[in-house]
């Protein structure tokens, strides 16, 4: 009897182990699974060396009404799906500036878009991504300089948006690659700064310039309140525009070395569609505990694409445009006679900026101002001054450097091009793209050739020379206009005829005279019509190839099985360009349920039940020897 009980109280200890690290194991599981999904959509939507599938179905009058009235910037219900999970009543709607009012103007419908998945459920999301920014690459027939620009931000230590590439069709209809973009919102502020309790702004106007005009935050129109707008009275973003007028206590306001690095960057990419130009916007300022980060945002203009010139790393607001002494012919509008601009003028974007924002249907304004003392402010100060050229020469000697940039721009033009070139709505010619693409450094056209000529610049300036580099010649040579043949207003500052000129076979002057040309019918080809020559074509890197290992298409081989075939058709039958490995859901999981695998769940697991056992064969080792010093204690009393 006495051993009888002794073995169920062994069962029954064991047991409570068992039931105790089970709890364990649910806890812990829990924990791990809430903090590995948190932001999972880093890795579903943002995996490095992937283009993404992203196909909108939406009514067909809505979409009508959309491409009629792009300005007013309207919602409209739509199903997305993304890599093959589809999210329903999704908000989708038209976004942009200067963008969004040209392309309005012109015969293109490649706008960018904002998908908003929490617009008609506030519990929607995309694996806790709640919206989705889709640009369209305008004035860029690299398709590179703000996935490039994030990449080279982040590396100096920016908080910057996550991006990839996404190849999108809207009611089965091709729509071209575009680079998706994370949104700045609370998502975003928890990811990156570990909350969002904070006062988010994004200037645009008004106030975007952060000179100080007294106490009344209702005349600062332009500081645009994205968070805490019931609560907030605007008292943390006037104390930094006072410490900005004053230049006292700015530390207790503002993280000066963040802001310097936001600075040296926007200088070394003469971006000037930013807080540097006359447009003044473009970023955002986050405060935490009183003290304000600048976030970077929108950078389809930088290397130069928003004007040309002389950049003085000493008094970076103002572009030195009389150094530019190339011309450029652009081509006449119906009717004229051949005009001819120097690089000065044919590079002054911000003149059109300037009258187009008297105009109702351009968003946003400048910042009324010349002033600029997030910059001046911070490099009249010889300790900040000091640290600001410590952050430029670290920039032109370990990141704008051909050993460094090289590979990347190489790495990044492999992956897309095969999308470009399948690129119905593009604003750029195919053999455009491959030239703006090249990774050779002593090619005009390229990106490399850029940073590799401003890093020159940047370090004869830091030794007391002058500035060696015209960013008007790079913009010369990088080309105009909506691509595809057609020239569009205010694009790379090109004072064109309104409207857009439409040519034949989409033929355009390049610099040298030369013309490039594309039929029509090679132009429309539709993506499936990708031969096995492209995978051996070498994508005029220079004279040389691709980096090794690296391939330009990925059509899916004969061997390929019928289901994988099957997984990347899209609506409508048709089949996209690219790796068949990016296709493809997760057994049609739905992306809001974000369960755990068994792969992240196992080596949990296997420490839960390595404890229990651990602690079982205690127990047994208890028993025994309770037993053994039971039968000595019998033993003793017999012999007694």
């Amino acid at each position: 009897m006495e051993k009888r009980w002794e073995y169920r109280s062994l069962c029954l200890s064991g047991l409570g182990l068992l039931v105790l690290f089970g709890i364990l194991f649910i806890w812990v599981g829990q924990a791990e699974e809430k903090e590995s999904t948190a932001y999972a959509y880093l890795e579903k939507l943002f995996a490095e060396g992937v283009v993404q599938e992203i196909h909108i179905e939406i009514d067909e009058m809505d979409f009508a009404d959309m491409l009629e009235n792009p300005l007013e910037e309207t919602y409209y219900d739509a199903s997305v799906t993304i890599n093959g999970e589809t999210l329903y009543h999704t908000a989708i709607r038209t976004k942009g500036n200067n963008s969004l009012t040209t392309v309005a103007s012109s015969d293109s419908d490649r706008y960018s878009f904002k998908l908003d998945f929490d617009y008609y459920d506030e519990n929607g999301n995309y694996y806790g991504l709640k919206k989705l920014n889709l640009n369209n690459n305008y004035g860029d027939p690299s398709y590179m300089r703000e996935y490039i620009s994030y990449r080279l931000m982040e590396a100096i230590g920016l908080p910057v948006p996550a991006t990839s590439y996404a190849h999108i069709t809207i009611n089965g209809e091709e729509w071209g690659l575009y680079l998706a973009v994370e949104q700045i919102d609370e998502v975003f502020l928890e990811r990156t700064f570990g909350n969002s309790d904070g006062d988010l702004y994004k200037p645009d106007g008004i106030g975007s310039d952060l000179v100080y005009r007294g106490e009344d935050i209702s005349q600062y129109t332009g500081l645009i309140l994205k968070t805490n707008e019931n609560t907030s009275d605007g008292s943390a973003i006037l104390a930094l525009m006072r410490a900005l007028e004053s230049g006292e206590g700015l530390e207790e306001v503002l993280d000066e070395e963040e802001a310097l690095r936001y600075i040296a960057a926007n200088v070394a990419l003469a971006n000037y569609d930013s807080y540097l130009g006359m447009t003044t916007h473009n970023y955002y300022l986050y405060e935490q505990d009183g003290v304000f980060t600048v976030i970077p945002w929108d950078y389809n203009y930088s290397f130069g694409g928003f004007g040309g010139g002389s950049v003085d790393i000493y008094d970076p607001t103002v572009m030195d445009m009389g150094r530019g002494s190339m011309e450029r012919t652009p081509p006449a509008a119906e009717g004229d006679g051949e005009a001819t601009q120097t690089a000065e003028e044919a590079n002054r974007p911000w003149e059109r900026m300037a009258q187009e924002a008297e105009q109702p249907q351009m968003p946003g304004g400048m910042g009324n101002s010349e002033e600029k003392p997030l910059v001046t402010t911070l490099l009249a100060q010889e300790e900040l001054l000091t640290l600001y050229e410590e952050i430029l020469l670290e920039i032109a000697q370990t990141y704008f450097t051909e050993s460094y940039l090289a590979p990347l721009v190489a790495e990044t033009a492999a992956l897309i091009a095969p999308y470009v070139e399948q690129d119905t709505t593009a604003f750029y010619t195919y053999e455009e793209f491959l030239a703006a693409s090249s990774a050779d450094a002593s090619d005009p056209n390229s990106l490399v050739y850029f940073a590799v000529s401003m890093a020159e610049s940047i370090q004869s300036q830091l030794g007391g020379g002058e500035p060696t580099f015209d960013t008007g010649s790079f913009a010369v040579a990088m080309g105009g206009g909506m691509g595809r043949g057609e020239w569009m207003p205010g694009q790379n500052g090109l004072a064109a005829e309104e409207g857009s000129r439409e040519t034949e076979e989409g033929a355009r002057d390049t610099e040298e005279g030369e013309s490039l040309t594309e039929t029509e019918t090679e132009r429309m080809q539709p993506p499936q019509a990708q031969t096995k020559e492209m995978t051996e074509q070498t994508m005029a890197f220079g004279e040389e190839a691709p980096p090794e290992g690296m391939t330009l298409t990925a059509q899916p081989s004969a061997e390929e099985s019928e289901d994988t075939i099957q997984q990347q058709m899209v609506p409508g039958g048709r089949q996209p360009p690219g790796i068949p490995e990016q296709m493809g859901g997760e057994g049609g999981k739905h992306p809001n349920g974000m369960g755990m695998q068994w792969s992240e769940i196992f080596p949990m697991a296997a420490v839960c039940v390595g404890i229990f056992l651990v602690g079982f064969l205690f127990l047994l080792c208890f028993k025994r020897r309770r037993e053994l010093c039971m039968a000595d204690r019998k033993k003793n009393t017999e012999n007694g």
